[in-house]
């Protein structure tokens, strides 16, 4: 059997997350032969990378807001119904030229309800194919709450759509039920495929093997907040606490995130050139590997960020994103902490002295190790290419009958 064809549809509006952890999955779909093409819709993201696969960029588009108020454009301006138009007649002709075997629709229609504009066309498109192609909703380990009305829309569209819904988590340690209660009305299609975590090379040293007091000099502190659209008071408060004198002994890493405000990101690269211990970057050329090395991490508590945490063990203070009543990092948090993995901090609640007693409780506590499913990336592309040839071979025992 020739190699499948997938297409897999990605799109941020805010954090980076949901790109890092396609990125690992369509990286093993690769490996293992398939035929990929991401449909990428969200700004380029700098030193991220889709590995062999075919990328086609859509016109670039965004939230406008952390509330999630609207979309624009690259540069700010109004994303309008033209725009919308025009952006989903060319997602379609892709779909056209690409003619796949299955297609990978990431978050949605669990979320990115504002992207119904392109989303719709693409699933009446597949619907109407000659031999249709298998339809795999992408999703995350915990889901953001939403009213019962939306959770019933969802499971129409996932009843009515899609074939499979493809969780990248481990169902015995947060079943998908916890975040999403109507997930028994979809038992029948869903899958789950282990956490999709990078993988540590075998000769970098876990952090747990080689953990300082925090009084010994010459640890080192990173601060980062993925993306960078959220998230400055956390580097503010960690700033604070170095220009006090805190850890002076400790070397700091702010990590300000590609999609920060280029006047914060000048702001916090200013104060590093009067502090010896302090350095502010962008983006961290080798991020797993640096966090590895690290005696403390402070982040939020993104999907992918607490996957590089179990998987480097080091101790960590996490500040979940509450924006706009977001219940996902929360929930996230509190159970790792209740496992006694990380320390957490509030967001309404951080300031310079709750983060500092965080700090200290962290690097006391060696992090728990977790017994999850941490294979995510090749199992995920496993099942989504076992399920492309299953397709491609009824359609073939279809023809046969047929002649």
């Amino acid at each position: 059997m020739s190699a499948p064809r997938i297409l897999f549809y990605v799109q941020y509006l805010l954090g980076i997350g949901h790109v890092r952890r396609a990125s690992l999955v369509v990286q093993a779909l690769a490996q293992q032969g398939a035929q990929v093409d991401v449909i990428f819709g969200g700004m380029p993201v700098t030193n991220m990378s889709f590995g062999t696969a075919t990328v086609h960029q859509l016109p670039a588009i965004k939230s406008a807001d952390a509330a999630f108020s609207g979309l624009v454009k690259a540069d700010g301006s109004v994303f309008s119904e033209d725009d919308k138009q025009a952006r989903a007649a060319q997602l379609i002709d892709l779909c056209e030229q690409c003619q796949p075997d299955l297609i990978v629709t990431e978050t949605y229609p669990f979320g990115r309800r504002q992207m119904r504009f392109e989303l719709t066309p693409l699933l009446n498109w597949a619907s109407q194919q000659t031999r249709p192609p298998v339809l795999v909703a992408s999703i995350r380990d915990i889901l953001q709450r939403r009213s019962e009305v939306r959770e019933q829309e969802c499971i129409d569209l996932i009843n009515n759509r899609y074939q499979h819904v493809l969780v990248h988590g481990d169902e015995a340690f947060y079943p998908l039920q916890k975040s999403f209660p109507p997930a028994s009305q979809i038992a029948d299609k869903l899958s789950y495929s282990g956490y999709v975590c990078p993988q540590l090379p075998s000769d970098t040293a876990k952090n747990s093997e080689r953990r300082r007091a925090f009084t010994q000099a010459g640890g080192n502190i990173i601060v980062s907040i993925g993306g960078g659209s959220v998230g400055k008071q956390i580097l503010q408060a960690a700033l604070t606490l170095c220009e006090q004198g805190f850890a002076n002994q400790w070397q700091w890493l702010l990590i300000t995130g590609p999609n920060m405000d280029s006047n914060d990101k000048r702001y916090f690269r200013n104060k590093a050139l009067s502090l010896s211990n302090l350095e502010v970057t962008d983006l961290a050329e080798n991020f797993l590997g640096q966090l590895s090395q690290a005696d403390l991490s402070i982040s939020m508590a993104g999907y992918n960020t607490i996957m590089d945490l179990l998987v480097t063990g080091t101790p960590s203070v996490v500040i979940p994103f509450e924006g706009s009543g977001e219940t996902e990092q929360i929930s996230r948090a509190i159970e790792l902490e209740q496992q006694s993995v990380v320390q957490v901090v509030n967001e309404s609640e951080l300031t310079p002295e709750h983060l500092a007693k965080a700090m200290l409780c962290a690097i006391e506590q060696t992090p728990q190790t977790l017994p999850i499913d941490n294979q995510g990336a090749q199992q995920s592309a496993q099942q989504l290419i076992t399920w492309a040839n299953a397709n491609s071979m009824a359609d073939s025992n279809h023809r046969s009958e047929d002649n």
